[in-house]
């Protein structure tokens, strides 16, 4: 368990010297960064590095502002919007991959498996515009860009228009959190296609090897339902296999959100991002990067100590060399 742990721990160290190794030469590309360069160049690194660790990433070029509060504005967005989508991407993709193991021998299992394989190629920067055009063509509620009307004012409290709403006072505080609500919609339904898919691959094809096992069929033979053999056995041995794949899921889905973010006016970092390299904002774009490459570490260290606590099998894996 300590030659496991010791390599992670190898291996977090390295990954964050190449992320900090990359956003610090992107910031040498801004001439105006060129004093970070003193007599070694490893002594300007070491520089930038203590900076970072003390908090301090800089100023926008644009406006001037301290780019970690502009971070600590511009993330939360984003972040709402990857673990709503996530989520409903879970709520829908396990039961169709259930379903779709279940029926795999007829038209409705096999109808099930080729929709969430083409469903992964379908580009979201293409169904975003088409989706909001449509949307506003026929006067749909939820054809609205932004995080919430401009009319409205939340404090910001925790950075998550849907938490934050539900700390104003104000007497029509119901008709702010259906704004959100609204404005919440849209862009969820086009960022959750590519997550429920791949949850809807992955769960059906676990089942379907599940249900060849003979513990599987012995309970069949004994008269157990269709439901309690997929809630008692195929469920609890396919949900454990989830976690692992967690971080690749938000990465994508992560991706996809700064894709978006532009077409649905969402006030996140991935529109941030974009802006800046518009702009040629170099503090902006190594802050930035610095910051989702953290963020994506940490969701992976997450999925592993989950996966450690309650998958024997990876906790097994700890004591391997």
């Amino acid at each position: 368990m300590i030659f496991s742990l010791a390599r992670r721990l190898f291996l977090i160290v390295l990954t964050l010297f190449i992320l900090s190794f990359v956003s610090y030469h992107i910031l040498l590309r801004d001439p105006l960064n060129q004093e970070l360069l003193t007599a070694h160049f490893h002594l300007g690194y070491f520089s930038y590095i203590r900076d970072v660790l003390q908090g301090n990433l800089g100023i926008s070029y644009n406006g001037g502002e301290s780019l970690l509060t502009l971070i600590l504005t511009v993330l939360p967005p984003t972040v709402e919007l990857c673990i709503t989508a996530i989520l409903l991407a879970l709520l829908l993709g396990i039961p169709l991959g259930l379903i779709g193991a279940w029926n795999h021998q007829n038209i409705l299992g096999k109808s099930i498996h080729a929709v969430s394989s083409l469903g992964l190629s379908v580009p979201v920067f293409w169904i975003a515009p088409l989706l909001l055009y449509f949307a506003a063509l026929y006067h749909w509620e939820i054809a609205a860009v932004g995080q919430f009307n401009l009319l409205y004012e939340i404090k910001t409290v925790t950075g998550f228009a849907l938490i934050d709403v539900w700390f104003m006072e104000q007497p029509y505080r119901i008709k702010v959190i259906q704004n959100v609500l609204q404005h919440l919609i849209l862009p969820t339904l086009v960022l959750m296609i590519s997550p429920t898919m791949e949850m809807t691959r992955l769960v059906q094809q676990r089942a379907e090897f599940l249900m060849r096992e003979n513990f599987v069929k012995v309970a069949a033979t004994r008269g157990w339902s269709k439901f309690k053999i997929m809630r008692k056995l195929v469920l609890r041995n396919t949900l454990p296999l989830i976690v692992p794949q967690f971080p690749r899921i938000f990465t994508l889905v992560m991706a996809h959100c700064m894709l978006i973010e532009n077409v649905f006016g969402w006030p996140g970092i991935g529109r941030w991002l974009i802006d800046a390299l518009a702009q040629e904002d170099y503090n902006a774009i190594s802050a930035s990067i610095m910051v989702i490459g953290l963020l994506i570490i940490a969701v992976n260290q997450l999925s592993d100590l989950v996966a450690f606590l309650f998958d024997p099998l990876h906790r097994k894996g700890w004591y391997a060399r």
